[in-house]
């Protein structure tokens, strides 16, 4: 019909003679997704013959009810954030830019979520469970750790859209068999078709995407339906991002699983996995609207904003947060004089034992021709160092690269990397079926080559062994 011109295909789609079979708006084609969407009832159809392909709902679009009388709302006069709560807590600043300049008013629209997990972290643990994390994050500013800083730190329910959808995708690439120095190469060929079930993506356009995904997953068997009874005493976010503006980021995700995928179920037959080619595409979409808990806070540092969270539910705590250079480079420097310390005390034991068989002869010499005490002191001393200093050389090789590589490991950071969003496993429904097609061929069989550091071991000296064994990375 469009002679394969995707030109000609946008032209047809972008006129008003093509109207959404649910409520008669025009719809148009949404190249992320390869599906028609209409932004009016978020009805999602097949291009060729308008079977509907799912519907994301726009919601909370109408007036509030009686029921909702007893609920309040806040506006951020700064940043614009609207958070809903009941009328008995009360809002001081916005937890989203810091703002003390909050009006409000009564609720206009209605707030209606499907679902919520209620709030299991009280506000104490999520500081403390912040703390444990941004330790182990070398080189936070002190600010980000104080009291006067995390004390402002406040649980949102976050509005989440749960994503189910029917996938289909083919991937390739190439996996290996390693036997010994023998590798057996495989060309990778996969169909796959799955259900994922409840894929979370945060409709707050105020909280980072990337720092929801890092305090991920959320435990769904403390999934409730909705009630007003676990307002009091947090805010729940309204949300700004609809499921259909969010289209290109679920693309996005489901795509990555469709790689994802091959790696998790490859594990037992593959020594390794390269994913190379990808193509997929997703149906039959649905969504719920749902209210995760969330501890955040958003902290304004030399001028740019950094945002921390802490799973309301988990207590898993993340954050994009800042790295002090001079802390990193103070740090870099212990690490170094940690490991030299041990290094030199490792090389010392090993000095002593090695000093113990020509000490002993010389010992029963010294006791023969009846020297006296002190020189034997002077000379077992003497023996001593020598043969410490002989294993300190010796095991250069080793210890400088391993020095190295903690300097520079602790050195580079320019900032704190947060965790990744749980992988496919995490969401994959098997109870509506799962279909892989396996066409995996063999390819070759080639000689790999030997580890440096194995090919050298057997020439190597038994205290080099010891200390490459204790100074690995």
């Amino acid at each position: 019909m469009f002679n394969d011109s995707q030109d000609e295909f946008d032209r047809f789609f972008a006129t008003d003679s093509v109207k959404c079979p649910n409520c008669a708006a025009n719809i148009f084609f949404n190249e992320k997704i390869g599906k028609l969407v209409c932004g009016s009832c978020g009805g999602i159809y097949e291009p060729e013959s308008l079977k509907s392909s799912g519907r994301f709902e726009n919601r909370d679009t109408e007036d509030a009810g009686d029921e909702e009388e007893n609920k309040q709302e806040f506006i951020c006069d700064s940043c614009g954030a609207a958070v809903v709560t009941d009328y008995n807590t009360a809002a001081t600043f916005c937890a989203f830019c810091g703002s003390p300049t909050l009006i409000k008013k009564r609720l206009s629209k209605s707030f209606r979520p499907d679902l919520i997990i209620p709030f299991k972290v009280s506000k104490e643990e999520a500081i403390a469970n912040f703390r444990a994390w941004a330790k182990q994050q070398h080189g936070v500013p002190k600010e980000f750790m104080s009291d006067a800083t995390l004390t402002k730190i406040t649980g949102y329910y976050v509005p989440f859209w749960l994503i189910d959808a029917d996938c289909h995708a083919v991937v390739g690439g190439s996996g290996k068999i390693e036997e010994g120095t023998t590798v057996a190469n495989f060309f990778i060929d996969r169909d796959i078709k799955f259900h994922v079930k409840m894929v979370p993506f945060d409709g707050c356009q105020k909280i980072p995407n990337t720092l929801m995904e890092a305090i991920e997953p959320f435990d769904y068997k403390d999934l409730k339906y909705y009630n007003d009874m676990y307002l009091p005493g947090f805010y729940a976010q309204r949300y700004d991002k609809s499921a259909i503006d969010m289209l290109d980021i679920i693309k996005i995700r489901i795509d990555s699983y469709a790689a994802g995928i091959v790696k998790h179920f490859t594990t037992g037959e593959y020594t390794s996995v390269s994913v190379g080619a990808t193509g997929s595409f997703a149906e039959n979409f649905s969504q719920l609207y749902a209210l995760m808990p969330v501890w955040f806070l958003n902290i304004k540092h030399q001028g740019i904003n950094y945002s921390i969270a802490v799973n309301g539910q988990t207590g898993e705590a993340s954050g994009n947060l800042p790295v002090a250079s001079s802390l990193v480079r103070q740090h870099a420097s212990n690490e170094v004089l940690r490991w030299g310390a041990k290094y030199l005390a490792v090389t010392a034991a090993m000095g002593a034992v090695l000093s113990l068989p020509p000490l002993f002869g010389l010992w029963t010499r010294f006791d023969d021709y009846g020297y006296d005490g002190g020189k034997i002191f002077s000379i077992c001393v003497s023996t001593f160092l020598v043969l410490w200093f002989m294993t300190m050389l010796t095991g250069l090789s080793v210890i400088v690269p391993f020095l190295k590589r903690k300097f520079k490991d602790r050195s580079t950071s320019e900032s704190v990397t947060i965790d990744r969003a749980p992988d496919v496993g995490e969401y994959i429904d098997y109870r509506n079926g799962f279909d892989m097609q396996k066409n995996d061929k063999f390819s070759c069989m080639t000689t790999a080559d030997p580890d440096g550091d194995k090919g050298r071991t057997q020439k190597n000296s038994l205290v080099l062994i010891i200390l490459k064994w204790i100074f690995k990375d």
